[in-house]
């Protein structure tokens, strides 16, 4: 092993047990503040440090490596090296670099399109479409780049680089007419200018009507350009919430980039978003593929928790846990709360599974060794500000595998959350609550195999809804193909052209409310294949069903699939209304729900960009155009129960136009796997003509129900526990400068 590959880890450590031998006989405060500065020297270790050839994403770095192995080799070596080299600068976004290196490779060979060269084709004409991308989508975006079907604004300008893709994409086809891929990509590129279907050779053309949207009326446009939050970056997540109390959602973000920032916005309410980053002393908080936030010491405001390592054999790199400080500014106090942990992780969620009051936090670590296994922790809250991993204490250590998410929810209605994970390389698994006497004599089983829940099999995003209504909550996870690297999207695009292939795709797992579920996601329309990563949901015309949105894709350049969203028919059926402005084919990540506007109805943030340095993408805000069903948007507050009452199951029971009624439900908390709702709870009514009732069943066994009258609809309330009236709160609506 090089000195090079252990120097990040011996500085981290060297750093981490420096400070500790200084700072023992330090006041907590001291102590909170040297934590913040050891962070973000280890943070930046790692990112200086850092061995390119030990990490996918660090393209840059690698090409002066293969450069300088080009000319170290010879014969086939030396044409290994040359192709290596081109494929590090298309990654990285040196588009023409790379394009004279294929070109080259190509003129070695004789220009021979054969199976063993059909790759160096495949690489040049796709090294052609990014630099079409990057002139058009990312360098001159509009609100309609990338988006299929490709129109209006989102038509290239800069046309060459699909001009000479076509070209090689004829040429292949010609001799490959099979291939799928290039097939795909060949329709791409006429799409991106302008010239389809009409210039697309019928015998490779998609069928249009996978391009057609379903009548509807949810129609959502890109709003971020004018705002200055399109933050152009590559995989990220996002958390959109209230972080200063003003009443208004403001955004924090992250991206996957060793040395990439995490920022924060913030919603200035008069139509406008500031950059407050520096100021919110966030200065050096790098990395981190994902994040979710919550009040873990119930003071009243939001911390966030960013999570770092994912996918990566080599990614054992410190989490961060950010304490909002209530005056604009967070502190990382990862070290002072007892989180610190060297583990590759992208998934954790908070519950109080103990009942105590205070959220406890789950982190789900990834394994790529069997004799090197990275358990998963359970940090137990310990109510005076640090946490206490009791995982080992409870048996929950001793299973490993690769968890890409982790959510709580209670199955079983027994105010005690359960936890379901979704495991890429195995069974999922249901750890049903089981109580106990102490926070480390707890107790929990796992039911997937008596409850049926344990595909699919190689799974990734996932999460709790009740997307019917019954008051039981329901489980949704999809399937991710395990050559995670790999450009294959090729089952897709089989379904595309009428061919459904073989595979264990989507799950919904209805909960039957029993305990048992049921698979039913063909009978709801959801039999198809996503390559779903980024994912959560919200009501997107506030009909009192929850609608779904997935970001897809895969690290590969080639894998252009649109993002996916699925609108809830009366919870009877899914609709799939990707093609309404929602079909973006760059990488979608992190998603976020939220009324980020305060005007009834909840609008989506979407983190865009790919796993590779060169593969940037620029964040989008869908603004919701409206609709004319009525809404309620709460603010639900623990007393006994954890501040942000996360887990506290709502019921709101309105009298419908014809006289009857009707229950909507939700539950608290920040929704999916990937990407982090706004607490407040944001309700649609549908058309219904008014509010009898909001029921409050509190996340902490012997707490009471709460019942509350007297709301009115189209209106935003305070809901406290113990209180007996709802307290209203004004919310400022703003019109977005656009």
């Amino acid at each position: 092993m090089s000195l090079r590959i252990l120097l990040p880890g011996i500085c981290l450590f060297f750093l981490f047990f420096l400070f500790s031998n200084c700072q023992n006989d330090a006041d907590p405060a001291a102590k909170i503040t040297e934590g913040h500065k050891r962070m973000v020297a280890m943070l930046d270790s790692i990112n200086r440090n850092a061995d390119p050839m030990n990490y996918l994403h660090v393209n840059l770095r690698k090409i002066a490596y293969y450069e300088q192995l080009m000319q170290q080799k010879a014969g086939d070596e030396a044409l290994l090296a040359q192709f290596n080299y081109a494929d590090q600068l298309l990654r990285s976004g040196k588009n023409e670099a790379a394009i004279v290196q294929y070109q080259n490779l190509i003129q070695k060979i004789g220009d021979q399109l054969v199976d063993n060269t059909k790759m160096l084709y495949e690489m040049l004409a796709l090294a052609y479409m990014r630099l079409g991308e990057q002139a058009n989508c990312i360098e001159t975006h509009s609100p309609e780049s990338c988006i299929l079907p490709i129109r209006g604004a989102g038509i290239y300008k800069l046309k060459a680089g699909p001009e000479n893709a076509v070209k090689i994409y004829e040429r292949i086809l010609a001799q490959y007419p099979d291939d799928l891929l290039s097939r795909w990509l060949l329709n791409l590129a006429h799409m991106a200018m302008g010239q389809w279907p009409a210039g697309v050779p019928a015998r490779y053309l998609f069928p249009a009507d996978i391009f057609q949207a379903p009548p509807s009326d949810i129609l959502f446009r890109d709003i971020a350009i004018p705002l200055g939050i399109d933050v152009q970056g590559i995989s990220g997540s996002v958390c959109m919430e209230d972080f200063d109390n003003d009443g208004n959602l403001d955004l924090f973000m992250t991206s996957y980039g060793l040395g990439d920032q995490a920022r924060y916005f913030h919603n200035n309410g008069d139509g406008t978003f500031s950059e407050r980053t520096q100021e919110a002393n966030l200065t050096g908080i790098l990395s981190g593929l994902n994040a979710i936030h919550a009040d873990y010491d119930n003071d009243g405001d939001r911390d966030i928790f960013i999570l770092r390592g994912a996918w990566l054999y080599h990614g054992k790199h410190p989490n961060s846990l950010l304490r909002n400080n209530g005056d604009g500014t967070f502190t990382d106090v990862t070290i002072y709360a007892g989180l610190l942990s060297f583990n590759p992780t992208q998934t954790a969620d908070w519950a109080d599974y103990d009942g105590d009051g205070w959220l406890d936090l789950f982190v789900g670590n990834e394994t790529y060794r069997p004799e090197e296994p990275n358990r998963c922790e359970l940090f137990h809250n310990n109510g005076d500000g640090t946490f206490s991993n009791i995982a080992p204490q409870i048996g929950l250590a001793a299973w490993y595998g690769f968890p890409k998410a982790v959510v709580w929810g209670d199955i079983n209605n027994d105010q005690r959350p359960d936890l379901y994970i979704s495991n890429l390389v195995g069974d999922n698994l249901l750890l049903v609550n089981q109580g106990g006497t102490a926070p480390d004599k707890w107790s929990f089983q796992n039911m997937a195999n008596n409850t049926s829940v344990q595909y699919p099999q190689n799974s990734f995003p996932a999460f709790f809804f009740d997307y019917n209504n019954d008051g039981f909550e329901d489980i949704f996870s999809t399937h991710f193909p395990v050559d995670y690297e790999g450009a294959s999207v090729v089952p897709l695009l089989q379904e595309y052209t009428g061919k459904q292939p073989e595979g264990d795709w989507l799950r919904l797992y209805r909960n039957n409310g029993n305990s048992t579920f049921t698979d039913v996601h063909r009978e709801l329309g959801l039999h198809t294949i996503t390559f779903a990563m980024g994912n959560n949901f919200g009501d997107l015309d506030n009909d009192g069903w929850p609608d779904i949105y997935l970001g897809t894709g895969k690290p590969d350049l080639r894998a252009l699939i649109p993002n996916r969203v699925f609108h809830n028919r009366n919870g009877t059926r899914f609709e799939d209304i990707s093609m309404n402005g929602f079909s973006q084919i760059q990488k979608g990540h992190g998603v976020a729900f939220g009324d980020i506007d305060n005007d009834g109805d909840q609008d989506i943030y979407v983190v865009v960009g790919g796993a590779f340095e060169g593969d940037l993408g620029h964040n989008i805000l869908y603004e919701n155009p409206g609709n004319s069903n009525h809404w309620l948007t709460l603010f639900v507050e623990g007393v006994k129960s954890n501040r942000d009452a996360i887990g506290a199951r709502v019921r709101v029971n309105v009298r419908q136009p014809d006289g009857g009624t009707r229950a909507i439900r939700t539950t608290v908390g920040t929704g999916g796997s990937f990407g982090a709702n706004s607490l407040r709870q944001e309700i649609g009514l549908g058309d219904a003509t008014e509010i009898e009732s909001v029921e409050i069943q509190w996340p902490r066994p012997g707490v009471p129900n709460s019942t509350f009258t007297g709301l009115q609809m189209d209106a935003a309330y305070r809901l406290k526990e113990g209180a007996t009236a709802a307290e209203p709160v004004a919310l400022k609506r703003i019109v977005f400068k656009k």
